[in-house]
C-alpha cells in the first residue's frame, strides 16, 4: 500500500475517532468491575468482535494497554482511533504469519502491558473462542478478564460476520468485566476454550439484565 494511501485512511480513522467520541459522550454508561480485578497487572480483556466499541472506549483506567490490528488499510485506520484512545497497537493478524503475532503479544505481557483480545477473529466463527489466547495465558501468568457489554438501543450490522453493535445516541450502556480466570500452564486448551467462551457470553448476559 502506498503511502498516500496510508496517510488517507489514517486521517479517516482521526475523523472517525472523533465521531465515536462524541457519540460515546451521549451514552449514559454504567460500569461493572469484579472486586479482584487490578488495575496494574497485565491482564487479557476477551471479549467478541461484536462488541468492539465497549473495550475500546471503557479501558482508560488501564494504563498500559495494546491489541493487536491487521496490516490491511483498514487496520491503519483503526491503529488511528485505538491510538487516540491510549493503546498501543501490535501490527500483525492471527490468521497470518500467527506464531509471530502471537510470540509479540507474549512479549507485550510480559512487559506490563494488558491486551485487548476479540478471541472470535479476525474472521469468525462468530461466539467461538480460539485457543491463541489460552497460550498466552500460559506462557505469562495473566488472567483472562471475561468482557461483556449491552446497550438499550443499538444498530447491529446484520451484514458484517461479527454482528457489531454501535450505540444510538442518548441510550443506556452497561459495561461488565467479570472475574479474572487464571490458566494453569498444564490445562488442557480445549476444556478452558469453554469455559472462556462461557464466560464472555455470561459477561454479556449479565451485562443485559442489568439494563
Amino acid at each position: 500500500m502506498s503511502k498516500k494511501k496510508i496517510e488517507k485512511y489514517k486521517d479517516l480513522g482521526n475523523r472517525l475517532y472523533y465521531i465515536i467520541r462524541i457519540l460515546n459522550s451521549t451514552v449514559r454508561w454504567k460500569k461493572v468491575v469484579h472486586e479482584s480485578i487490578k488495575n496494574d497487572d497485565a491482564n487479557i480483556y476477551a471479549f467478541w468482535h461484536q462488541k468492539i466499541f465497549f473495550p475500546t472506549v471503557n479501558l482508560h483506567h488501564v494504563k498500559k494497554k495494546t491489541t493487536l490490528v491487521s496490516p490491511s488499510r483498514d487496520g491503519e485506520m483503526l491503529q488511528s482511533i485505538l491510538n487516540k484512545f491510549g493503546y498501543e497497537v501490535i501490527r500483525g493478524s492471527s490468521r497470518d504469519n500467527n506464531v509471530k503475532s502471537l510470540v509479540v503479544m507474549i512479549k507485550a505481557l510480559k512487559e506490563g502491558f494488558s491486551l485487548g483480545f476479540a478471541c472470535d477473529g479476525p474472521l469468525g466463527p462468530i461466539f467461538e473462542v480460539k485457543p491463541g489466547i489460552i497460550y498466552m495465558a500460559q506462557k505469562t501468568g495473566a488472567k483472562i478478564i471475561p468482557v461483556g457489554g449491552a446497550f438499550k438501543w443499538k444498530f447491529q450490522f446484520e451484514k458484517a460476520w461479527d454482528k457489531f453493535q454501535l450505540p444510538l445516541p442518548f441510550t443506556k450502556g452497561i459495561f461488565y468485566l467479570g472475574e479474572p480466570i487464571e490458566i494453569p500452564k498444564d490445562g488442557n486448551v480445549d476444556d478452558f476454550l469453554k469455559v472462556i467462551d462461557d464466560a464472555i457470553n455470561n459477561a454479556n448476559k449479565k451485562a443485559e439484565e442489568l439494563l
